[in-house]
């Protein structure tokens, strides 16, 4: 009797130590493979609205040497030097405030306005953030470009990301105070997200009426499939995903499943989506953004794919330029109230 309880305590206490084992594990995977740089990247520090060049030589937003052709790609075709714009600072949160740039786009017969958000571990300076944004204010569309927390020059709060859910939240408080502050209906309102940005816009429909189109740069649709495969990527076993999810909630309070993609989806009702994406894409899968368009079209969305062939993450701008900003912009007018 004596050994089977000493055996029993013995199993119990080693259940408890690969479990604690387990979670811390699951928090270094959770800590680092969701930290950003609570700042402008170096390479972005010059980009502006009115000048913004790609990113040098192993800097650019896929690996390999495919980047390379577009190191110094002259973009000053699409630098807003007409247009000027200002800095503000919007409060989202208790003690958080997201910077960003309103720039208006001088056009007297329409109040269209995108917000406009950056990928993970970037800001509102980088190139392909600034581009889709002139892109818009050249077609005569308004834009309240974003920095989201943990970025650019936005209130540093932990230094990690939270795959879209807190910062999903964060604009839905973005589309009130431009209603409230800029006087913009709801219908005059859209959101565009890059990459990251994307997942983040992806949420939105399920947290805000105030926005009422979305289009995202590349998008996921199965979080823990993305998830696995962005842990990978960080250099862990896919497998460990689950720990880092675990280690999340009951040492951080972060809920990174909190809101489910398919749940937006249907939360979107009638209100349009486009998906642009490479279908090379090496960060964000292709499949997961035709598998978005899947759901979508099966519960009645309205949505639409716009594919990039040969082109790798965010390519799809530089590659077929006009044809992504017609895209982009076309999409805008046609979904939004003056």
């Amino acid at each position: 009797m004596r050994l089977k309880r000493v055996i029993g305590i013995t199993t119990a206490a080693l259940v408890v130590v690969v479990a604690g084992g387990a979670l811390a594990v699951g928090d270094y995977v959770y800590t680092s493979g969701t930290s950003v740089a609570c700042a402008v990247n170096a390479d972005d520090v010059n980009n502006k609205p009115e000048h913004f060049y790609t990113a040098p030589s192993g800097e650019g937003p896929f690996e390999g040497p495919g980047w390379e052709k577009w190191v110094g790609y002259d973009l000053s075709a699409w630098w807003l030097q007409d247009y000027s714009y200002d800095a503000v600072k919007i409060p989202v949160a208790d003690n958080i405030e997201l910077a960003a740039w309103w720039i208006d786009a001088k056009n007297e017969t329409s109040n269209k306005t995108v917000i406009v958000t950056h990928g993970i571990g970037t800001s509102k300076q980088d190139f392909n953030t600034l581009l889709p944004t002139a892109m818009l204010v050249k077609n005569g569309i308004n834009v309240l470009l974003v920095d989201q927390r943990d970025a650019g020059e936005s209130t540093c709060t932990d230094g990690r990301h939270s795959a879209g859910q807190e910062e999903s939240s964060d604009f839905a408080v973005v589309a009130d105070w431009l209603v409230q502050n800029e006087g913009i209906q709801p219908a005059s309102i859209g959101m565009f997200g890059v990459s990251g940005g994307a997942i983040a816009t992806s949420l939105v429909p399920a947290k805000s009426d105030k926005v009422s189109a979305f289009a995202m740069e590349g998008t996921i649709f199965d979080f823990n499939a993305a998830a696995t495969q962005e842990v990978e990527f960080q250099g862990f076993p896919g497998f460990l995903w689950q720990f880092a999810l675990t280690s999340a909630r009951l040492f951080h309070g972060v809920n990174l499943s909190e809101v489910d993609v398919k749940d937006s989806i249907e939360a979107a009702g009638n209100r349009p989506m486009l998906i642009l994406h490479g279908d090379i894409d090496q960060r964000l899968d292709y499949q997961s953004s035709v598998d978005f368009y899947n759901y979508a079209k099966a519960v009645g969305a309205d949505i639409e794919l716009e594919t990039f062939e040969n082109a790798d993450h965010t390519e799809g701008m530089l590659t077929e330029t006009e044809r992504y900003a017609e895209t982009l912009a076309s999409f805008f007018k046609n979904s939004l109230s003056d």
